[in-house]
């Protein structure tokens, strides 16, 4: 008998893009691997330290001092100083305090190279100062109940993977708070921006809001154990559980211990200003949202007979608040929910808000609502931080991954009352909010600055900025650079010549040249850890899952590590490396709204490759919402073989505004990109990536024979070129003393 005959055949197919050959000599990792293993493993058993030297104004050492790290205390010694040794390769959060002086949190990496001791200097305070901290949207809801949810019904989610389920809800949120309390917990009063209601069983959704969401109750402890003790209410979500969700919330806030304003059963409860005691000073605390929810049956505010938040619009009831406040209190803060969402600077109408709101003489201003940290103005004399972003919050959107938390000294019995400020960088890494320290933290200080108002300024720190909003530092050159430039094209990367607590703020030449300056939109192509956490090393950023794309300190061209992308003759797919996150481009700031933003962006970056196989990226125009596709393509970079480090560039440019996708007519506004490594043609390969950015092109001047300056500091790291002869250009760089 024929077996074949009996035996049905099955096709086995091999499609090239998804198949891989067996290696008949494989051993393990690639030399490479090895190496960085290796070197991996000998930095894990370092231990490093670090010098501090704490002075005061004068320059004079502060002994006897106290410094935190961990739950350790530790004192300087009679020149002021303090080393610490048997670190880990982490970066260490320290809390640093003095009597009589400002207390300071900082963000230090261990493993910078130091050649001598750190100064901090420490300002003096009145004994009758207070320190107020404020922190901005905040919520325990949608992706961290279900990581699938976009909006919340009427069920209560339990899913396995999710950070918050309603079994450990109290754990989950102390956990998910636990790297920004230093900043919170030992300050004198702590606020937040709640922005969701709190309740136990969800059932009386709103009927037509498209984003609505709830928070645990046990997950207010999370905010506790940081040390909150007041939360705003006056936004937009607050009513997104109508009548029952709004005093769910009200009853659930007032049992975890927090005062609160700006939301109440009628227009009289929700106006109200809230007097709080904080030391020898009366705050009086008022909050309120200008998205009132009229384009819906069942709006979101107060009225005299429904509850919900105050209404920010009405300026009658408005103005008697504040007033209220003013006159009831030592120092009144308003807080504004309200403005574009995703913008970088206050809209035309929440500037109106913020001039019309500072006549009522309040002596501070805060805002909400944008996701997007903003900056810092003065309006009337009047202080306002003109927007914190997000501060535990669970958007995916990369823009809103960077936050700010503000420090606001003040002492009542002075002129001004609010002293000092302070901003403190927060790291969404996952939902989970961090501080962070190094480039990232000074990346978002410069640009906080560069879109505050002019007469204030911020100076760069060790994880903070510190806020000017009179008086401020003199600003010093600490670099000049020099370049010969041939005729043509050229992009400078001015990262390389400069530390990233300063900026580029002036330019001679000799020649004519068209100059474009611009910021990169991605933050995380330097592949480095800058935040407080337990991890070491980490990239969350990049999707890198295989052995065969993992961070590697021998792929480092600045900084201590890069990325290692690595592929053997035997794998004959590509290996991809995407970013996580869609990059959308930048709304024209500042402007009138967020509908106008600059198209022009470069991908841009630094590879060295070993036998390396072709790099190339693949880019994605899509909308900003809803992704809706544009144009795909994969574009090469550099073709493959051995080379040390160079640059790649490939310039973007979005489909004008007449093109548009979907119902609502989207124009293209967002990248997603990939990075590509082909096979070898024999052999092992490995491309090393670092400094990657997306820039995006956004403010043109040419240059003859003259100088341009900057008028403030700010975060534009990129400079592309263009002249039809040789010119010569210096550039300085400057920081606040």
């Amino acid at each position: 008998m024929n077996i074949y005959n009996l035996i049905p055949f099955v096709p086995v197919m091999c499609f090239i893009s998804a198949c891989s050959v067996e290696d008949p000599y494989e051993t393990g990792p690639t030399q490479a691997q090895q190496e960085e293993q290796q070197q991996q493993q000998e930095q894990q058993n370092q231990t490093r330290g670090f010098t501090l030297q704490l002075l005061d104004s004068n320059a004079t050492a502060l002994t006897d001092a106290s410094v935190q790290l961990f739950d350790n205390q530790y004192r300087t010694d009679a020149q002021g100083q303090l080393t610490l040794t048997d670190l880990s390769n982490n970066n260490v959060t320290l809390t640093i305090s003095v009597p009589g002086y400002e207390r300071i949190v900082m963000v230090v990496n261990s493993k910078a190279q130091q050649n001598q001791p750190l100064p901090v200097v420490l300002k003096k305070v009145t004994a009758t100062s207070s320190e107020l901290m404020f922190g901005g949207d905040t919520m325990f809801g949608r992706r961290y109940m279900d990581p699938s949810l976009t909006t919340m019904g009427n069920l209560l989610p339990d899913v396995e993977e999710a950070m918050i389920r309603p079994g450990n809800a109290a754990s989950s949120a102390i956990a998910l708070t636990q790297f920004v309390k230093p900043i919170m917990a030992s300050a004198d009063f702590a606020s937040v921006n709640l922005e969701s209601p709190v309740l136990a069983t969800p059932s009386t959704v709103h009927p037509s809001k498209e984003f609505a969401f709830f928070s645990l109750p046990d997950t207010l402890q999370g905010l506790t154990a940081i040390g909150i003790d007041y939360v705003a209410l006056g936004n937009n979500h607050v009513f997104d559980y109508q009548q029952k969700g709004l005093e769910d919330t009200i009853k659930f806030v007032e049992q975890a211990g927090f005062s609160h304003s700006g939301a109440g059963n009628n227009t009289t409860e929700a106006y109200a200003p809230r007097l709080v005691k904080v030391g020898n000073t009366t705050l009086g605390l008022v909050s309120a949202t200008s998205i009132t929810g009229d384009d819906h049956l069942v709006t979101y505010i107060a009225t005299a007979n429904k509850g919900g938040a105050a209404d920010l619009t009405d300026s009658t009831a408005l103005s008697a608040a504040v007033e209220q406040a003013s006159e009831s209190s030592d120092y009144a803060v308003v807080q504004l929910h309200g403005g574009d969402e995703y913008s970088y600077a206050p809209t035309r109408y929440i500037n109106n808000r913020f001039e019309f709101v500072s006549r009522r003489a309040p002596d501070l201003m805060i805002a909400h609502h944008p996701h997007v940290a903003q900056g810092f103005g003065l309006y009337n004399g009047v202080p306002a931080l003109l927007g914190l972003g997000n501060f535990v919050f669970e958007q995916n959107r990369h823009e809103t991954l960077l936050g700010v938390a503000v420090s606001v000294r003040v002492d009542p019995t002075q002129s001004p009352k609010t002293q000092s400020a302070r901003a403190y960088p927060v790291y969404l890494e996952d939902y989970q909010p961090k501080l962070v320290s190094g480039f990232l933290s000074d990346y978002l200080i410069r640009r906080l600055a560069e879109f505050s108002s002019p007469e204030v300024a911020i100076v760069p720190g060790p994880g903070f900025g510190d806020v000017y909003f009179q008086n401020p530092p003199s600003v010093q050159e600490v670099e000049t650079v020099t370049l010969n430039l041939a005729a043509g094209e050229h992009l400078v990367d001015l990262r390389e010549y400069a530390p990233s607590n300063a900026f580029l703020s002036k330019i001679s030449s000799t020649g004519t040249a068209d100059v474009t300056l611009g910021r990169d939109l991605m933050w995380f192509g330097d592949f480095e850890d800058w935040d407080n956490d337990n991890e070491v090393n980490e990239v969350t950023r990049w999707e890198h899952e295989s052995d065969d794309i993992t961070p590697c300190l021998t792929g480092a061209m600045r900084g201590t590590q890069g990325m290692c992308l690595s592929r053997t003759q035997f794998n004959n797919r590509p290996i991809r490396m995407p970013f996580k996150q869609t990059l959308r481009t930048m709304p024209i700031t500042p402007s009138e709204s967020t509908l106008e933003a600059y198209s022009e962006l470069s991908l841009f970056g630094y590879a060295k490759g070993d036998n390396a196989g072709a790099l190339s990226a693949e880019l994605t125009i899509v909308t900003a919402e809803d992704n809706l596709e544009f144009s795909s393509e994969e574009v090469g970079l550099i073709e493959p073989g051995s080379y040390n480090w160079q640059t790649f560039r490939h310039d973007i440019t979005l489909p004008d505004d007449s093109q548009t996708l979907g119902p609502e007519q989207l124009p293209a506004r967002a990248v997603k990109l990939a990075f590509k490594q082909a096979p070898p043609e024999q052999g092992e390969a490995t491309v090393m990536l670092d400094q990657l950015a997306l820039i995006s092109w956004q403010k043109s001047f040419s240059l003859n024979n003259r100088l341009w300056q900057a008028e403030r500091m700010h975060g534009l790291d990129f400079m592309a070129l263009e002249t039809d002869v040789p010119v010569t250009l210096t550039l300085h760089f400057s920081a606040y003393d």
